[in-house]
């Protein structure tokens, strides 16, 4: 059955989430916006069961149609944008009918609820745009070591050194741009979540994130693993959707530590100097064998940062 879409007048947030990732003109303006996003679905699908299974809150299944056109706005050229003015398609009008279109595909993804949210990696690549079209949103960034990203990532194509290490310094550029858009959005509206004191100490972290949403807590957050069936909605397409229906922990932290072909261990050998990120953002001072609970839970300003 087809999800009803839900009147702007009934809606009183709409939630994004996304990898790390929200019309009518005026009235979509009134929606909140909550994007969480990483490198890859395994960590930002763990963080959408998490909140879907609040009762306030509906995510659902990762949705692919709403990056291709935050990416189309981005890249338009300047000819397009002149063009189309002479045409009197103002970008005014055409950010509105983009604004229209999200919230119409996320309302009508499942049911209503208090706050709805989107979760697709990458998205917040848009974050600053989006906060331009939604002014009352917010974002939720979800963070993990950029060695445990890339191996993991490699698990899926090429492994080679030189794969992972293209790996790495795709998260570092996509996590520079999205920590500083989120600096620049301001603590009020965006959060940066790291996935490793997650794990290790889950209810102090959502307790954070819940606030930060202006969510009342709820215990069952806790137990995802006994409610996921009955109320978030799973796609058999995410890789990640096997592993969120276990209850959180603690192996997938070193999991990339433990691979024992030579391409990982020369890789995780020369990823300190290869990318200087891993210290700013505390991932070298922890120890070899990282204790991820020594993690300093605020994240450097990294607009100063070279």
């Amino acid at each position: 059955m087809c999800a009803k879409v839900i009147d702007s007048e009934h809606v009183p947030t709409l939630t994004l989430i996304s990898d790390s990732s929200s019309s009518l003109l005026m009235s979509s303006r009134r929606f909140q916006s909550v994007v969480a996003i990483s490198q890859t679905n395994k960590w930002t699908t763990l963080m959408r069961i998490l909140l879907d299974v609040h009762p306030w809150i509906r995510c659902g299944a990762e949705g692919m149609v709403i990056k291709p056109v935050l990416d189309f706005r981005h890249n338009m050229p300047p000819f397009h944008v002149n063009w189309s003015r002479e045409a009197g398609i103002y970008p005014e009008l055409l950010d509105s009918a983009i604004a229209q279109y999200i919230r119409r595909i996320i309302s009508g993804m499942g049911p209503p609820a208090r706050v709805l949210c989107y979760k697709r990696p990458r998205v917040l690549l848009h974050m600053e745009f989006l906060a331009g079209l939604f002014p009352d949103s917010k974002f939720v960034v979800m963070l993990r070591d950029g060695r445990a990203v890339a191996v993991s990532l490699g698990e899926w194509g090429s492994h080679s050194t030189k794969a992972l290490h293209n790996l790495l310094r795709t998260w570092m550029i996509d996590n520079l741009k999205i920590i500083q858009a989120c600096h620049r959005v301001g603590s009020e509206r965006c959060i940066i979540v790291r996935y490793e004191l997650l794990v290790l100490n889950p209810e102090r972290e959502l307790k954070a994130l819940t606030k930060f949403l202006r969510v009342p807590w709820d215990p069952v957050m806790l137990h995802h693993e006994k409610l996921i069936g009955n109320i978030t909605t799973l796609n058999p397409h995410e890789p990640s959707t096997t592993q969120v229906k276990e209850q959180i922990h603690l192996r997938a932290l070193t999991k990339w530590l433990r691979m024992t072909d030579e391409a990982t261990k020369t890789f995780l050998r020369e990823a300190p100097k290869q990318c200087w990120l891993l210290k700013t953002l505390g991932y070298l001072d922890i120890g070899e064998t990282p204790d991820y609970s020594k993690l300093p839970r605020k994240i450097t300003n990294v607009f100063t940062v070279n």
